[in-house]
């Protein structure tokens, strides 16, 4: 009886850390994506003659994205890891106006080698062509897509050139992998995604209101969650500060065991899958703060992991990060509609209410057992079904 319960055990916890991997890969995937994206908007730059630009793009993998990438990579293969590094390290140099549009484009093509490379070594060949997988990976990317419009078109103009073409490098990753999982979805899901698509680039080439973009992909996260068998919640901006809370948290006590790379790897996902949803409406409400918490979050603090400040130092710049972010908050969430105060608190949050609100991208799962209910991350979600909770 007691080896029964032994292999039952370990049965359990293997499918438990299993859910855990898989959801690693998925926000990895989507890292991964993102870096593609900004290959993509090079191009587009170095066509239209735009260097600059260009340039810029090529910056933001190394900057932001791989610093998120960097624990899983280092932990698969520290080799490869290095050559990922000095990869993107390098594109910078070697997409500018020095370089004939020939030569950058054999750069672009070994850098998206090398991304493809970290898939199979990270994701897996396996994983990496599973529909439901990568359905998740498109919601998030739309998501992310969503909030970089936002902050890139005011008034029917550009206002902010790098956001609106962050926004369309992320569209069009999600519209590749639509591409090659269409075969695979229901025939009514694929036509209604497949004409959607249109409708999203000529909303961006007429530069119309945010609300309109977000509502055409809004329409496409529909699909997919009918695809997924997972209903998208109404948005809920509070669990977006849970989650900064808790990250800078965490890294703050990372960095004082002595793992910088961990908490930098923090800090990014703190500002990159949390801070960018927020700052859309703290622009609107006051500019000046969303500016004073993008610079010491995304530059401040991060410089300061880079140049090893003392851990003191480290643990004062992360309070005065919250601080402000209480101020932010309330501004925010003062803009929550009345019935939107069930919202949840963390991503893994218990409540008894059957009305609880979830953030986007987050979904709703309840279990039968214990009557709860709870908001999860979409890529979170194979794990908690397989641990007894039900859609």
């Amino acid at each position: 009886m007691k080896l029964i319960l032994g292999l039952v055990a370990i049965l359990f916890l293997n499918i438990v850390s299993f859910g855990y991997a898989e959801d690693d890969k998925i926000a990895f995937a989507g890292y991964l994506e993102k870096t593609l994206g900004h290959f993509w908007a090079i191009e587009k730059n170095l066509d239209d003659n735009n260097a600059n630009l260009a340039i810029v793009h090529a910056t933001h993998p190394i900057s932001e994205l791989y610093l998120s990438m960097k624990p899983e990579l280092k932990k698969a293969n520290p080799e490869f890891d290095a050559q990922v590094q000095k990869t993107l390290m390098e594109l910078h140099s070697k997409v500018g106006d020095k370089v004939t549009r020939k030569d950058a484009q054999k750069s672009i093509d070994e850098a998206k080698r090398i991304i493809e490379q970290a898939r199979s070594i990270v994701i897996g060949d396996k994983l990496s062509k599973d529909t439901n997988f990568n359905v998740a990976v498109m919601i998030n990317l739309l998501a992310a897509s969503k909030a970089e419009y936002a902050e890139g078109v005011k008034n029917g103009k550009i206002a902010e050139m790098i956001e609106f073409q962050d926004g369309s490098s992320f569209v069009w990753r999600s519209q590749q992998i639509f591409e090659k999982i269409k075969p695979d979805l229901p025939k009514t899901q694929a036509e209604k995604i497949g004409k959607l698509y249109p409708q999203v680039w000529k909303a961006y080439d007429s530069n119309v209101e945010p609300s309109e973009v977000a509502r055409l992909v809004d329409s496409i996260t529909h699909e997919l969650d009918e695809v997924s068998s997972t209903k998208t919640e109404s948005a809920n901006l509070g669990t977006y500060f849970d989650n900064i809370q808790k990250l800078l948290a965490d890294a703050k006590k990372q960095y004082a065991a002595g793992k910088p790379d961990v908490a930098q790897s923090l800090v990014t996902k703190a500002y990159l899958d949390n801070y960018e949803y927020l700052e859309p409406i703290l622009l609107k409400q006051n500019p000046v703060l969303k500016k004073e918490i993008e610079l010491m979050m995304r530059q401040d603090l991060r410089t300061m992991l880079k140049t090893g400040e003392s851990k003191d130092k480290i643990g004062t710049q992360i309070d005065a990060i919250l601080k402000k972010l209480e101020q932010a908050k309330k501004l925010v969430m003062s803009e929550q509609k009345p019935n939107s105060e069930k919202y949840t608190t963390s991503s893994k949050y218990d409540a008894q209410s059957k009305d609880v609100n979830c953030a986007k991208p987050m979904r709703l799962l309840s279990n039968k057992e214990t009557g709860k209910t709870t908001c999860v991350k979409s890529e979170s979600v194979a794990k908690m079904l397989k641990s007894g909770w039900t859609k």
